[in-house]
């Protein structure tokens, strides 16, 4: 016979994988965040911090989460930077197309529009190029060289796309599109630090909008002279 007052023991039932729960290990409540919100996080600390200092717990630490909450959404960090670097190119193509809109529709203002955005954008995110160059491009992740290959085939068929209309109007002369895209970027990439080396160099504080607005004229001026028509 079984014997009536004998404790029984009753189990939780196993949790399910998902979502982890807010708070998860002590840690605060996590508040809502989502995926976005973890993008936008880190996009925020690439502003102040170089890729190689950006980890899931430093993340989690800035966004007051659990690190398992960035396991959940992204597996990995290598994860985590593809999205982030996908998300500031979105942006990038945001503000060139909102620049080509405000400029005439000549090949020229087109160009120009389009290398003061990729300032504007170093100048935002002065990290944003090293996690291209020594984290998205040197990982093994499949979905990181995927990215890679988009970013750069759709920058030079950008600039492709322009200078064939230059050389249709007759105002640009033949040039090799991936060549100007590459060098856009090396003058955009070394605007944020070489202000630094100047401020240095002449003793003085130097205004960064300032020197933004005249290097991207600068720049502009320089490209246009090199691709325009000669005589």
């Amino acid at each position: 016979m079984d014997n009536e007052d004998e404790p029984v023991e009753i189990k939780a039932p196993a949790r399910s994988r998902g979502r982890p729960r807010a708070g998860a290990e002590g840690d605060a409540p996590d508040a809502g965040v989502g995926r976005d919100a973890l993008i936008d996080a880190t996009i925020d600390l690439l502003k102040t911090s170089p890729p190689s200092k950006i980890t899931p717990v430093v993340v989690a630490r800035h966004t007051g989460v659990h690190p398992s909450l960035i396991r959940y959404y992204f597996k990995t960090r290598a994860a985590l930077l593809v999205a982030v670097a996908e998300r500031v190119t979105q942006r990038f193509v945001q503000e060139v197309d909102a620049a080509a809109q405000d400029a005439a529709s000549t090949p020229e203002s087109r160009l120009c529009a389009r290398i003061g955005a990729l300032i504007d954008l170093n100048a935002s995110y002065p990290f944003f190029h090293q996690l291209i160059v020594s984290e998205i491009a040197m990982s093994d992740d499949p979905a990181a060289h995927e990215m890679i290959a988009r970013f750069t085939n759709r920058g030079q068929a950008a600039y492709g796309q322009i200078l064939r209309a230059g050389l249709a109007d007759g105002s640009f002369r033949g040039m090799d599109p991936g060549l100007l895209y590459v060098a856009a970027i090396g003058m955009s990439e070394f605007f944020v630090s070489a202000r630094r080396q100047l401020e240095i160099a002449q003793g003085v504080a130097i205004d960064e909008d300032e020197m933004r607005a005249a290097y991207k004229a600068f720049v502009c001026d320089l490209v246009l002279n090199g691709v325009m028509k000669k005589d």
